[in-house]
């Protein structure tokens, strides 16, 4: 493999976005393999610790970094710099979501109404692909959330919807920014009820119209 790899960290990283890494080597090498894999990661302040390389890196160096492991073959993970799933995010959010009408909760992705005990709690930005993707955690950066778990990141979602999105973002991800706003959903249903109120008037004068013949 080739060793050309010179580019090393510099002072103005800590300006940047810095993102915590792990590096892991799938394949079995020698000593000397693996001194020449420490030289170049040392150069990204990287640390070996006779399992993985380990560390935090600009996202200059990441871009580096990544072609690097594609031409050696190893497999790189991006740790979730925004932080990992706690375990009480549920709770957080009912302290700061008392619900609708009634004490009822409006799913995010189709509307359904929910009782507070079917409601699932559902990540908007999925905890995996943040954790994953750089793209993922300047998205949450640039809507002001610093953690997986902020309440701009939860909404409500009925288990249908929650088992159809997953780790899906995209249209999902739009799908719930709008429908956490209760007003669009109402704003549905009175349109909705006009409809099928203009559909019945027509269909009670198509009626008087046969009537007449």
């Amino acid at each position: 493999m080739g060793e050309a790899y010179e580019e090393k960290n510099t002072g103005n990283d800590k300006e940047e976005d810095m993102y915590p890494i792990t590096i892991f080597n799938p394949k079995k090498v020698d000593k000397k393999e693996q001194k020449r894999l420490e030289k170049i990661f040392r150069k990204y302040d990287l640390e070996w610790d006779n399992i993985e390389f380990s560390g935090t890196v600009s996202e200059k160096n990441l871009k580096k970094i990544y072609a690097i492991c594609d031409e050696e073959g190893l497999r790189l993970k991006i740790r979730n710099s925004l932080g990992h799933r706690r375990t009480d995010y549920r709770r957080r959010f009912f302290s700061e979501n008392k619900g609708d009408i009634g004490g009822k909760y409006i799913c995010a992705y189709c509307g359904k109404w929910l009782k507070k005990d079917k409601v699932v709690v559902d990540h908007l930005y999925p905890v995996k692909n943040a954790s994953q993707s750089v793209e993922y955690q300047k998205k949450l950066r640039r809507h002001g959330i610093r953690n997986i778990n902020d309440n701009k990141n939860l909404v409500a979602s009925c288990d249908k919807c929650n088992r159809k999105k997953g780790t899906k973002g995209g249209l999902w991800i739009l799908r719930g920014k709008i429908g956490r706003h209760r007003a669009v959903w109402f704003i549905r249903y009175f349109i909705r009820f006009l409809i099928i109120l203009f559909g019945a008037y027509s269909l009670w004068y198509l009626y008087r119209v046969i009537a007449v013949f």
